[in-house]
């Protein structure tokens, strides 16, 4: 079941562009809530709060809230009227289909008495409105009330209610007496099928909770935008314990350990208009890490660097992340350095190097 956190309410105030310091109405009905918290730290001149329809079992959380004009509390698991001593500019408060009982009225009442802007209340749909001297026993006590269960108290009503009082907390005191005697009775008892109760309240609001659950899972299902379990990001080195090699991102990139001596600098061409705090580097030693929304860029160096002295710089213009990293001894890459090859000649055809017969200088006669 979810619960009144400040998150939900900072949701639920979409009209208050989720400001909730100076936030005055709220609405937070069907939410399937079991409590009410977070709303006197976070929303302390609310002025109307509705929290009807939910399961909440207890008035609490309410008592800072100096300024709440109307509370409906409306179709929840209620079974006495507390907590709002200190709610002095209550104007209505509307507590119908609750479970406050005949044994609650007497202390419902007196913690109203506090109270006293209070105007209009209702309470109809409570087990307490069955005794018929429920409606004058709430006048008698509470003066200031003009309405009562959406009808106005006449005057000739106020005057009835005050003369019929002493007899009216005796006839209570027997109605108390007979639901206790009535409550122990029915003790142990089954409870027949369907019957409206807290528990089959909230057994119902659990299942119309899983239903809603899933309807909206379906719904993300449906528009592709269902939440996934957050990637797994791999890690530093593979299955056979060397640094890893990858650019799971396609990102361009180039590694130069040539144009200027003494170091290697790496370029990353990353979305010119990512944020940096989306970006994650990691100069090592031996290798170069950079993480942009969970992708990961690893590279392998050819020599030693000094992370400390690395620089990493971002190019305002063309977003290109730039890794300037110094090389812990430089001599090492000068000494690495293969001498230098003499020019190679194209190849010559070859010369016939045996001795040639030299041309007989006149003529010999043979006789």
């Amino acid at each position: 079941m979810p619960r009144l956190t400040e998150a939900l309410i900072r949701k639920r105030a979409e009209h208050n562009d989720g400001v909730l310091p100076d936030l005055e109405e709220i609405a937070l009905h069907q939410q399937e809530l079991e409590g009410i918290e977070s709303l006197e730290g976070c929303c302390r001149h609310i002025k109307i709060l509705l929290l009807q329809n939910n399961i909440i079992p207890k008035m609490e959380g309410l008592n800072k809230l100096k300024e709440l004009e109307y509370l409906n509390l409306a179709l929840n698991n209620v079974s006495r009227i507390e907590g709002v001593e200190g709610c002095e500019s209550l104007k209505k408060l509307d507590m119908t289909v609750n479970f406050i009982d005949i044994e609650d009225l007497e202390l419902s009442i007196y913690n109203l008495k506090a109270n006293i802007m209070l105007e209009d209340m209702y309470l109809v749909g409570n087990p307490c409105t069955d005794w018929s001297g429920y409606k004058m026993y709430v006048i008698a006590h509470l003066p200031r009330l003009k309405q009562l269960d959406g009808k106005i108290i006449l005057p000739h009503e106020r005057i009835q209610a005050r003369q019929q009082l002493p007899q009216l907390t005796e006839d209570l005191e027997r109605a108390v007496e007979a639901s206790f005697a009535k409550k122990a009775a029915a003790k142990g008892q089954p409870v027949s099928e369907g019957a409206y109760t807290r528990e089959s309240r909230v057994d119902m609001y659990m299942e119309m909770a899983e239903q809603k659950e899933e309807k909206e899972k379906n719904e993300r299902r449906r528009m592709g935008t269902e939440s996934k379990e957050p990637r797994e990001i791999p890690g530093i080195y593979n299955t056979r314990g060397e640094i890893r090699q990858c650019n799971e991102g396609k990102y361009d990139f180039n590694l130069d350990d040539s144009s200027e001596p003494g170091k290697i600098i790496f370029e990353l061409w990353v979305p010119k208009y990512l944020e940096t705090g989306s970006l994650n580097v990691d100069v090592q030693p031996e290798y170069v890490r950079c993480v942009v929304k969970e992708k990961v860029t690893q590279l392998k160096l050819p020599d030693e660097v000094s992370p400390d002295k690395s620089k990493v710089q971002r190019s305002k213009t063309t977003g290109v992340l730039r890794i300037e990293m110094p090389l812990v001894d430089p001599r090492i890459r000068r000494s690495s350095q293969q001498p230098a090859q003499p020019e190679i000649q194209p190849l010559q055809p070859e010369t016939d190097k045996r001795p040639q017969k030299k041309e007989l200088q006149g003529a010999v006669s043979i006789k």
